[in-house]
């Protein structure tokens, strides 16, 4: 049992906890910094793996904030508070978030644990942490969990993301094979109609989803060789895109253009699968602002630089 002094030092933290919401409300970066150590070391589920220092930490506030044009959404559930000495520990479930400027609100539960300090007359947080669970099967975060309702149908399915390409492909269950060895993807399930032919397939390449079929005349479902070209291509980013290309052409792939460094910072190029769909492979190897991402394109197009095909996009 908790004696008086704990229960004055457990309300104590309980209100810095809230003077640390209502900073947060109000948007104000030097408030909310206030509530922290000097040496605070803290880990948030976005932009970056840790945080050490007040400045550092502040930028990482200022940064969600140019995220989230309008307030804040920060709503804790039931928070464990425990106190021993000069030190306090807090863990439960948030709700994080934010609104854009339309008043379009953002927001997802996270598990959030924090270790305080008493320092003079006050609490300070010297260590925090925000995390969600994640999918493994497409190292996405999960971030349509709801602690009220955990059994749920999740509306987006494991594996999933919110746009997945469908492609109708001349030879589906060839296709599956070269995208295999071109692009080493994995058959995540398939289902075949009574012809024999794949009415629908599943595939993962790294961590994203692709659905194929074969294509059907009656459907109105043709492939590219069927249309005689294609105004879409599947973009694809990989460690190295020099070797990702070579694989893909050993594979049985038609070199469109050359990999070779673009003016937005990628190193990039393009090419089309037995079947007729076209996939750009690229690495990015530079961060450009955009005005020199515009100045860079400029001269490119002053210059013709790039070989081969204009890259789709561009």
């Amino acid at each position: 049992m908790m004696d008086a002094a704990g229960n004055a030092a457990r309300a104590q933290v309980k209100s810095a906890i809230s003077s640390w919401l209502t900073a947060i409300q109000a948007r104000d970066a030097d408030a909310i910094i206030a509530h922290y150590t000097p040496d605070v070391v803290a880990y948030d589920a976005v932009l970056q793996l840790q945080f050490k220092g007040q400045q550092a930490y502040r930028d990482h506030w200022k940064s969600c904030f140019d995220m989230c044009g309008g307030p804040m959404v920060f709503e804790p559930g039931e928070l464990d508070i425990q106190v021993s000495g000069d030190l306090a520990s807090i863990h439960g479930l948030i709700r994080c978030g934010g609104s854009d400027e339309q008043g379009n609100v953002q927001s997802a539960w996270m598990r959030m644990s924090s270790s305080y300090r008493k320092s003079g007359d006050k609490w300070l947080i010297a260590h925090e942490h925000f995390s969600a669970p994640f999918d493994m099967m497409s190292w996405k975060a999960m971030f349509d969990l709801d602690p009220e309702n955990p059994d749920k149908v999740r509306a987006i399915p494991s594996g999933m993301s919110t746009v997945t390409p469908h492609l109708v492909c001349a030879n589906a269950a060839d296709a599956i094979a070269f995208y295999k060895r071109a692009f080493g993807a994995i058959e995540m399930g398939r289902l075949e109609g009574p012809d024999g032919k794949i009415a629908h397939a599943y595939l993962h390449i790294g961590n994203s989803a692709i659905f194929l079929f074969d294509e059907n005349p009656q459907w109105g479902a043709l492939g590219p060789l069927a249309l005689k070209g294609t105004p879409v291509s599947l973009h694809v980013y990989v460690e190295n895109a020099d070797e990702a290309a070579k694989k893909a052409i050993a594979a049985g792939a038609r070199l469109i253009m050359e990999v070779q460094d673009m003016f937005w910072g990628d190193r990039y190029g393009l090419l089309e699968d037995p079947f007729g769909h076209r996939w750009s492979v690229a690495t990015h190897i530079q961060d450009l602002s955009p005005e020199e991402i515009k100045k860079a394109s400029a001269v490119m197009m002053t210059e013709g630089a790039c070989g081969g095909e204009a890259p789709q996009g561009a």
